[in-house]
């Protein structure tokens, strides 16, 4: 390689570099000792090798190919591996690695990629991981002497390393790396010299590079302090140099003195013309033409010595110049004798490191006798258990068992119906009440069919995952209070300087309940850094000796009695926090509370003010949101209600929450001016801000997932007619004053359309979508379908309501779509009474969304019914079609009875429905051709909001991948084929390929393929697909039967894999032939993905393929120009 002028290159760079660069490897050998250490931007590989002789694998990473591969060739070792990549994105495993070093890196990239490295190493450290990386000092290396290096990006300051590497590590030691000049005395015998402190203050404090160490454990025992000693003649041939130059210097003085004599020469020439000009002026002072002459004369011997002078200047510089010469030579020789004293001890230092290595040859050897004197012992061990095996095998227990297993195996035979129903059986006796409560007619006719078309271990796959799905149990509020508590213990808060939210808690006595509140909040608050206000009103009990309780919270007491609003308004000026969440102390904080708020507040820009749900001690609800009414009555929505319920679950506006705990901008909180005191001293100043911070452009927004025990009535109490509470009433009026026009144009009669007053919806449209459960998007294709479309619904403005026909809360899903503010209806009241909900609540409906046939089979007459609501129906694919083909391969007459069954289903629904949506093309123009008058839309099967960005090379890759989950049959045929009559194919010719099926509910028989080329993982989660799509060469989608598009093939095309499939997995998708590779034939089908496994320039064209398609296809502007032909937002008014 070249030497760049960057990067080092052993022998090819000046003697100085080699030593900072050398030095600094051998200095941290002791510390990468029998580690796992990863060299980021390890260059050509010279340190990486030095320290591979000390650890116990070596990682190089560098972004140059060249490097890498010269790495490689030379300095190829058993436990060195070079690896081309990014700083910004190692490719190393997560928490893989024990030490990472990066010498001369950070200066080199800006300050975002150099926070993104300090990330990436974080990453991929062991919790105990070290941290090892140097810089040159700015003031020392630039500054200092006016040098700026080209290469560099961004230096940083002694101080300035250390801030910056303070933000990723707890503990880090800086040393300081710099030639200086030293005097050694040794003789020939010696190895090491002591080290003689002949000034007082002679500690190193400051360097031409910064090395630190940094780690989040301790550094004890971390030492790199070091010199390097040069034997080399080079202090003898900088003196030369010196003595040379100084020679040199001499000759230009002797120069510089026979110029000074020219002008003194000079000078006395002038003096004398001088003289004469006097004469001349003694002489001709009546001559004008004599004078004019001797002006003349005059202004040529002024330019004379005016260029003599200018001469002299020039001399100078010289001098000068020659000085500064001279000084750097004096530099450069005191750095060379560092260097001499620093290689002499560097000698020293491998001469006693190799005695080291030979003692622990030595050491080697002993241990690898041990270990053959253990492993014959093993094997010994291994022979006494197989002789008893062998008695075992010829014992008469042994014989009976095995005739037991053989006669099981002839009365239920493996993969067998009467062995499927026998298990069921046991499962029925296990557990009765899970199975009866399953059976009814519509479950028994499942089974029969299945039983007749499908093999029995996917039937038996199947029953596993529908008793699964239909195990979840609803769970009431567990609360967790804090009535009879030690007041005396000690409550110490964590100290913040720049706290998230500042949580403000008026207080006027109650001392008990004031600590109940505060021990609530140290329990249960945990994920947000927070500041604790407690605004004491001039308390009377033991509040006033709160501090001897409480440490590290702020206690505002001035001696003034303000009442609560004023109280709340004076207390906020010492917040410092992004937000301010103003809480009673008659309450009791429950888990996550906090962290769900701040969630969602900081989600959405819009939000201005975030609630919690406030229950009663005994568990019931006291409040999910308020409704305020257009005379200004309220109603605490769901009070004295199961706050389990789905009505109360889900993320919503709202039009007012209660004082009792509500969290707002701190900025809005100025602008708005906090409380109106026109409310003073308390009642509808929270009802009147939420109003104000409408008025600004903001919402509102509840969220259940905080919850708050509220002691209601301890405050202020409950009677209206005495003391604080009094103020109710009137205060009510003044509101009036304030928001009439409001109230009449934004707000219902009293109790009048509550299904739209309880989440402001008056204003927006109402889709209700009904699907089979809520969607578990990380498992099938459709449910990941249905789940985008939510999203997008949501995102597009509508009131969106989830009917999961089996009522279930499956989780973490039911949590994930009312987080987004959708109203997931599950529970056995729903279950037993949703026609008359739907009846009921019918007028508000405007459009019905229906998902699969034999869901909307049970629905779409019941909405016809009641509502005038646009119906569209979406089936995902035609199951008629799918039953038909799957006959074509199998000729089970069941089937294609099967097929008949669906077609008549799905055309009813057809008939009903107003729109009819499908996915691919193929299908729209089957559907247009049956049904012309009816509005047919072909839209995309996922939305994507932009393509994935982590795209790695065709050389990074390899083996196969499938993608599928085994509830849908086509899938479970598809890679019983492949498997079966391509992959072996396949094998002949890439015997080291590797097979992944990816997919949930893997029956046994699918199981049962594990080998050594095939590993069937089952299911993962999203992220974990999603770095098996980033390592695979390929995927490939063997299905012979099917409908509409295949979710697997999309989500390939959105990964950028290229794809090889059958006409039925490419069906439906549009310019699909640029984007994967289609066959049906086995042989060819196994060519097809050899010949593209080896083809790098073809595999970049499909790749680069897919990502057009998708942005084409399968964006969120392409799903919305479909939905708006159909879907139009209104209002209800």
């Amino acid at each position: 390689m070249k030497f760049s002028g960057e990067r080092f290159i052993p022998n090819a760079t000046d003697r100085d570099m080699a030593v900072e660069h050398l030095q600094r490897y051998f200095a941290i050998t002791e510390l990468v000792k029998d580690k796992v250490v990863l060299d980021a931007a390890s260059g050509e590989g010279y340190g990486s090798f030095i320290l591979s002789n000390y650890a116990k694998n070596i990682i190089g990473v560098d972004i140059s190919a060249e490097a890498i591969v010269h790495a490689q060739l030379t300095y190829a070792k058993s436990n060195v591996t070079f690896v081309q990549g990014s700083i910004e994105q190692l490719p190393v495993e997560d928490q893989s690695v024990d030490v990472v070093v990066s010498f001369e890196t950070i200066e080199h990239v800006d300050e975002s990629i150099q926070h993104q490295f300090l990330k990436e190493i974080k990453r991929v450290l062991k919790p105990n991981g070290i941290l090892v990386m140097s810089t040159p000092d700015k003031y020392v290396y630039s500054d200092r002497v006016n040098y700026h290096n080209s290469f560099h990006v961004r230096e940083f300051y002694k101080e300035e390393f250390y801030s910056f590497l303070k933000e990723y590590f707890i503990n880090i030691d800086m040393y300081y790396q710099k030639h200086e000049v030293s005097s050694l005395i040794v003789n020939n015998g010696s190895d090491r010299a002591k080290r003689i402190h002949i000034e007082q203050n002679d500690h190193v404090t400051n360097g031409k590079y910064l090395i630190a160490v940094c780690s989040n454990e301790s550094l004890a025992d971390c030492d790199l302090n070091s010199f390097v000693p040069d034997h080399q003649e080079q202090h003898y041939q900088m003196i030369q140099r010196i003595l040379s130059l100084q020679d040199e210097v001499e000759e230009r003085n002797q120069h510089i003195k026979h110029l000074d004599e020219a002008i003194v020469d000079k000078d006395r020439h002038i003096d004398q013309a001088n003289n004469k000009l006097s004469f001349v002026h003694e002489q001709l002072t009546h001559q004008n033409s004599t004078v004019n002459q001797a002006l003349n004369i005059v202004n040529s011997m002024e330019n004379q010595l005016k260029e003599n002078s200018e001469k002299l200047l020039e001399a100078l510089l010289k001098v000068a110049s020659q000085e500064e010469q001279l000084h750097k030579l004096q530099e450069e020789l005191k750095a060379k004798e560092e260097i001499i004293d620093s290689m002499d001890h560097l000698h020293h230092e491998l001469n006693s490191q190799f005695e080291e290595h030979s003692a622990a040859i030595g050491s080697g050897i002993l241990e690898k006798d041990q270990t053959i004197n253990n492993q014959i012992a093993h094997i010994n061990m291994l022979l006494e258990q197989e002789r008893k095996l062998n008695n075992i095998l010829h014992s008469g227990g042994w014989r009976a068992l095995s005739k037991y297993y053989r006669l099981r195996d002839i009365i239920l035979p493996d993969n067998s119906k009467r062995k499927l129903l026998a298990k069921l059986t046991y499962k029925a006796l296990k557990n009765p009440k899970q199975i009866l409560n399953k059976i009814n007619k519509n479950n028994i006719n499942k089974l029969k069919y299945y039983l007749n078309t499908e093999d029995p271990s996917l039937v038996e796959s199947r029953i596993d995952n529908f008793l699964d799905r239909h195990a979840s149990v609803e769970h009431s509020v567990d609360l967790k209070l804090y009535q009879e508590i030690d007041t005396s213990q000690q409550l110490v808060f964590p100290v913040t300087d720049d706290p998230l939210v500042s949580i403000i808690i008026p207080v006027y006595n109650q001392w008990h309940y004031t600590y109940a509140c505060l021990k609530s909040i140290l329990d249960h608050t945990s994920d947000v850094s927070y500041e604790i206000i407690i605004a004491d009103d001039m308390s009377t009990d033991e509040t006033v000796n709160a501090q001897q309780y409480i440490q590290n919270v702020k206690i505002v007491r001035d001696g003034t009695n303000r009442g609560f609003l004023l109280n709340c308004n004076n207390a906020s000026k010492y917040a410092e926090g992004k937000y301010i969440f103003f809480l009673n102390n008659d309450t009791n904080v429950q888990p996550e509370w906090l962290e769900s708020l701040v969630e969602l507040i900081e989600r959405d820009e819009t939000i201005g003010m975030v609630g919690s749900k406030l229950v009663y001690p005994d568990g019931r609800q006291q409040e999910a949101g308020g409704i305020i009414w257009n005379d200004a009555s309220g109603w605490n929505y769901g009070r004295l209600d199961d706050p389990s319920k789905s009505e109360y679950n889900y993320v919503k506006e709202v039009d007012y929450i209660s004082g009792a705990a509500i969290m707002i901008r701190n900025e809005l909180w100025k602008v708005i001016g906090g409380f109106d005191e026109r409310y003073v001293p308390a009642y509808y100043e929270d009802t009147d801000l939420a109003f104000e911070i409408r008025k600004q452009g903001y919402k509102v927004v509840f969220q259940p997932h905080s919850v708050i025990v509220h002691f209601e009535g301890i405050s202020h109490g409950k009677d209206e007619s005495t003391g604080i509470k009094s103020y109710q009433v009137t205060n009510k009026q003044k509101f009036i004053d304030k928001w009439k026009n409001e109230l009449l144009d934004n707000h219902f009669e009293n109790a009048e359309h509550v299904f739209l007053a309880r989440d402001r919806t008056k204003n927006k449209t109402t889709i209700v979508v009904v699907d089979h459960y809520v969607p578990h998007y990380d498992k099938d294709a459709g449910g990941r379908c249905t789940y985008h479309y939510l999203k997008l619904f949501v995102e597009s403005g509508f009131h969106v309501i989830f009917i999961g026909d089996n009522f279930f809360k499956h989780e973490p899903y039911t949590s994930e779509l009312q987080q987004m503010g959708i109203e997931v209806l599950y529970g056995d009241w729903y279950y037993n009474n949703i026609e008359n909900w739907i009846k009921n609540n019918a007028q508000y409906f405007d459009y019905i969304y229906l998902n699969r046939p034999h869901i909307s089979i049970k629905y779409i007459d019941i909405f016809k019914k009641y509502t005038k609501a646009k119906i569209i129906y979406f089936g995902h694919d035609l199951h008629y079609l799918r039953e038909l083909r799957n006959y074509e391969v199998e000729r089970n007459p069941e089937i294609l009875k099967s097929s008949e069954y669906w077609k008549k289903i799905e055309f009813g629904l057809f008939e009903k429905a107003d729109v009819i949506h499908v996915v691919g093309n193929y299908e729209q123009k089957v559907l247009e051709e049956e049904l012309p008058n009816k509005p047919i839309r072909n839209i995309p099967l996922y939305i994507f909001d932009k393509c994935s960005e982590d795209i790695r090379l065709f050389n990074q890759r390899k083996n196969l991948l499938f993608v599928g989950g085994f509830n849908h049959k086509p899938n479970y045929d598809g890679v019983k084929w492949f498997v079966n009559n391509i992959f072996p194919k396949i094998i002949e010719q890439l015997p080291d390929i590797i097979f992944y099926i990816v997919g949930s509910n893997p029956p046994e028989e699918i199981l049962q393929l594990s080998s050594k080329n095939i590993i069937v993982v089952g299911y993962v989660t999203d992220e974990q697909l999603k770095k098996y799509y980033s390592e695979a060469k390929i995927v490939v989608v063997p299905l012979r039967f099917g409908a509409g598009v295949k979710g697997k093939v999309v989500e390939a095309l959105y990964n950028q894999v290229p794809v090889v499939t059958t006409t039925i997995g490419a069906e439906g998708l549009a310019n699909i032939k640029d984007c994967v590779i289609v066959e049906n034939n086995d042989e060819q089908f196994a060519n097809k993905v050899v010949n593209l496994y080896n083809n790098e320039e073809f595999w970049n064209e499909l790749s680069t393929n897919t990502r057009k398609n998708i942005i084409e296809n399968f964006s969120k502007k392409a799903a919305v120009s479909i939905l708006k032909l159909d879907f139009i937002k209104g209002d209800h008014t």
